[in-house]
């Protein structure tokens, strides 16, 4: 007798079957009109939680100030060049790429003509540039005999055959402030100070020359990337036709971004058709017929598109982690196809029709298949409550793809089964083979407690084996060793003497000059680590205008002083210098700069950041800080004196740079350090913390629904028991051949929990409905459907292994090793186990 639910499921799938396949067609086509406006996101910062305090400074620094990485360019020179002429090819380069429209700045030697017009425009705002120490070596400067040397030293520069550039020098700043200014600055450049001298960014023997260019958008925005690197592969064709022996290399943020774009679209449409194509061979094979293709193919593949539809309607994207959906669905879609198709076509149903097949296969395997099937959404949907934002789309995304998929296998598989009862196609000549599963079983519950206590010395041994299996964190070990472009930033940080990429400190103040203040004491604490070598370099807006708290100490020096800041005796003295060394002007012309020093030296008022704006100064000050609400806040940036790939490497770094600061007694809430590398150390304790919260809570989920439905103890700690013998079993593999979990692999766990709840179930509920005479026979269908399942899976699932990528290939492996160990749980352990219960 059926049950009353499945009575009812069934008269109407028999009765309403064509309405339910139309119905299915059409929401297709709506489903993949929704398909065609899904965009692949992959951009891993986008998928972080805002309520994290690194997260936000980021993406609030970036939205204030804008942040973007640098493009790096290695320009190889043919061995019959001379410097002139490498130095001509990479002037004529730059040229190239600013004229490109996609650079707004690029550097590629130390540039005195930039420095000196730097230091001019701050000679106009002393003393505000300079620390007390500076300010009496400026007015040993301003003294008499100060005055006098500078005079002379203009005489005989004005003398050289590079005159034209010195006299606009001198008479930009006579009297030569802008040498106090240089100190100061010594590492204002990004790439200055890395021991490579002056002039062109090159190694020791010429040969590669680099040149860093500032795109005007940043990595992120993949259209603009993908311009970025057309343009410049256009660029570097032309080049190469034009002269054959220059060669040109890219690395940096956006090549990097472009490239895994690329290999990993091509790798999630691989995987995709693989694991379809692989899935449809496999069911082919298992049955030794093409119909069963039709039958299980068609709802798979609509289940897949609803799932995407929904995923454009929901989120209007797809992140690089949901990509992972779709192989979850293909595997486990298959599964609960299996389960039907198993049943419908069973050889003792040969003669029946296919209302009274159908309906005996909703008894023996309906409450399995949805139980199962819950169970397997539960532990994705357990992700969903995560605050990463990629856990939380693949939870959601895959979850309900899940169900999507049970309903499509309830409820449109077996309308096309039944629209084909008519025809032979729906006969019983269709028959899955066994594979001689069923003598195996045999011997397994003939020797069932061998088995039972064989199985249990492994399951011990590896999970004891399986404590020591670590988490690796290091980005680096994601990538393929061969990967060109990584393997070219190695080689610009080799040269450089540190990392490119930046590390920014963020201070805040309830005014602006607290904030200047807070900044100016990092900044000093920052230089001692430079000058130790912990930091690479520096860069910060107090390198160009002091803390308020340090100007009113220059306004005193001044005011006990003045007659060293007199400025009638400065120009009276600078005047009479110009006659006797023989210049023609009198010093009229100089008037406005003496003006201008006039009214520094007559000031009372310290000058704030905001009051630059609208001035010379302003695109200098611009990089450093903003205003956010009610609080004014400075930016630092930091390289540091290597790259950081590992957990512990930037653990260790931001740890270091918090320690000095909370030194100084600034307070711990008034500053953050923030950066890409900082984030991937985040990512790390939220992926650890919201899997230890959502595996908690899927397992509650999961125990509470198994506890509803069979109402007795024994039956779920079954239903379970390949589940924790597989996790078991995974562990202790992983350790045996190294393979560490990482940001990738951890996240089939749930998959793995899905389908070793999903395995168990379906073998629970063959032990509780069989009678005892045909339990062997029960068990032998069962395992011939989990087997298939479990192998589909495999290759829906294992064919991420296929990657380019060695964090998304060992998703795949550990999928294998989990998926595999909780199949052998399920045909060798719980047979026994049963035998043992039925004695």
């Amino acid at each position: 007798m059926l049950s009353a639910g499945y009575y009812l499921l069934n008269n109407f799938i028999i009765r309403f079957h064509k309405h339910i396949i139309v119905i299915s067609l059409l929401l297709t086509v709506a489903a993949l009109y929704s398909c065609s406006c899904l965009k692949l996101e992959f951009n891993i910062l986008s998928l972080l939680p805002s309520s994290n305090q690194s997260v936000e400074t980021f993406f609030e620094v970036t939205e204030e100030i804008g942040l973007q990485s640098l493009l790096v360019v290695l320009v190889d020179m043919p061995e019959e060049y001379n410097q002139q002429d490498s130095e001509k090819s990479i002037e004529d380069l730059a040229d190239r790429f600013m004229k490109s429209g996609f650079i707004k700045r690029a550097e590629f030697k130390n540039d005195d003509t930039v420095i000196q017009s730097l230091y001019l425009s701050l000679v106009r705002y002393l003393p505000y540039s300079l620390n007390p120490e500076d300010l009496k070596r400026l007015g040993e400067q301003l003294s008499d005999d100060g005055i006098i040397r500078q005079v002379k030293q203009n005489r005989k520069m004005l003398m050289t055959p590079f005159n034209l550039p010195v006299k606009e020098m001198i008479q930009a700043d006579p009297l030569g402030l802008r040498d106090i200014t240089a100190q100061r600055l010594s590492g204002s450049s990004i790439f200055r100070g890395t021991g490579q001298g002056r002039g062109y960014f090159k190694t020791k023997d010429s040969r590669t020359y680099f040149m860093f260019l500032e795109p005007v958008r940043p990595p992120q925005d993949m259209a603009f990337s993908r311009s970025l690197m057309s343009a410049m592969a256009r660029i570097k064709t032309r080049v190469i036709d034009e002269d054959k022996g220059i060669t040109l290399s890219f690395t940096g943020g956006y090549p990097i971004a472009v490239k895994d774009e690329a290999v990993s679209k091509k790798d999630i449409r691989a995987t995709v058709l693989t694991s379809f194509v692989g899935v449809m061979i496999l069911f082919g094979l298992w049955f030794r017929a093409l119909r069963p293709l039709l039958y299980v193919g068609v709802p798979l593949a609509i289940s897949l598109i609803w799932t995407l539809g929904l995923a454009g309607f929901l989120f209007g994207r797809i992140n690089i982690l949901s990509c992972v959906f779709s192989c979850v669905l293909v595997g486990i879609g298959v599964d609960f196809a299996i389960h039907i198709i198993n049943r419908y076509f069973d050889k003792t149903r040969s003669n029946l029709d296919a209302a009274e097949r159908l309906g005996q296969t909703f008894q023996e395997a309906g409450a399995g298949i949805v139980i199962g099937g819950f169970t397997t959404a539960l532990a994705f949907f357990s992700i969903g409550f995560s605050d990463f934002g990629g856990f939380r789309e693949l939870g959601i995304l895959t979850g309900t793809g899940i169900l999507l998929c049970l309903g499509v296998m309830f409820f449109l598989l077996p309308s096309i089964l039944v629209f084909f009862s008519g025809s032979e196609s729906a006969g019983g000549k269709i028959v899955a083979a066994s594979f001689g599963l069923r003598p195996f079983l045999d011997s397994v519950q003939k020797y069932s407690r061998i088995s039972v206590l064989v199985c249990f010395i492994c399951i011990c041994l590896l999970a004891v084996i399986g404590k020591g299996v670590r988490f690796d964190d290091n980005f680096r070990n994601f990538r393929p060793e061969d990967d060109s472009v990584i393997n070219l930033q190695d080689r610009v940080t080799k040269w450089l003497g540190g990392s490119t990429a930046e590390i920014l400190v963020v201070v805040e103040g309830e005014t602006e000059e607290q904030a200047m203040n807070r900044n100016e004491a990092v900044f000093r604490i920052l230089k001692q680590l430079q000058q130790s070598g912990k930091i690479l370099r520096q860069r910060s807006i107090s390198e160009f205008v002091t803390s308020p708290e340090l100007q009113k100490k220059n306004i005193a020096l001044i005011r006990e002083n003045p007659d060293v800041f007199n400025i009638k005796r400065i120009k009276a003295t600078f005047t009479a210098a110009l006659k006797k060394n023989g210049f023609s002007d009198p010093g009229n012309s100089y008037d406005c700069y003496f003006d201008a020093l006039a009214q520094v030296f007559n000031t009372e008022s310290v000058l704030l950041l905001s009051t630059l704006a609208g001035t010379n100064m302003e695109q200098l000050v611009h990089p450093f800080s903003y205003e956010k609400g009610n609080e004014y806040k400075i930016v630092t940036y930091i390289n540091p004196s290597k790259d950081l790939w590992s957990g512990k490497d930037i653990f260790d770094f931001k740890e270091m740079i918090i320690k000095e600061i909370e030194k100084s007694n600034i307070p711990a809430g008034s500053f953050s350090l923030t950066g890409v590398n900082l984030l991937t150390h985040d990512i790390k304790q939220m992926i650890i913390k919201n899997l230890k919260s959502s595996l908690l809570l899927a397992i509650i989920c999961i125990l509470f629904v198994l506890s509803l439905y069979y109402r007795q103890l024994s039956l779920v700690i079954l239903s379970i028991l390949p589940l924790a013998a597989g996790l078991a079993c995974l562990a202790g593999f992983m350790k045996i051949f190294h393979i560490d979990f990482n940001f990738f692999n951890i996240m089939v766990v749930p998959m793995i929990a899905g389908i070793g709840i999903d395995d168990g179930v379906h073998f629970t509920n063959t032990f509780l409905r069989a009678p005892s005479s045909e339990m062997p026979e029960q068990i032998a269908k069962t395992g011939r459907a989990v087997m298939l399942t479990s192998l589909t899976t495999l290759v829906g699932f294992g064919s991420i292994a296929l990657s380019h990528y060695p964090g998304l290939k060992s998703m795949g492996v550990v999928a294998v090793i989990g998926i595999t160990a909780c199949l052998l749980a399920s045909i060798v352990l719980l047979p026994a186990v049963f035998k043992l219960f039925k004695k």
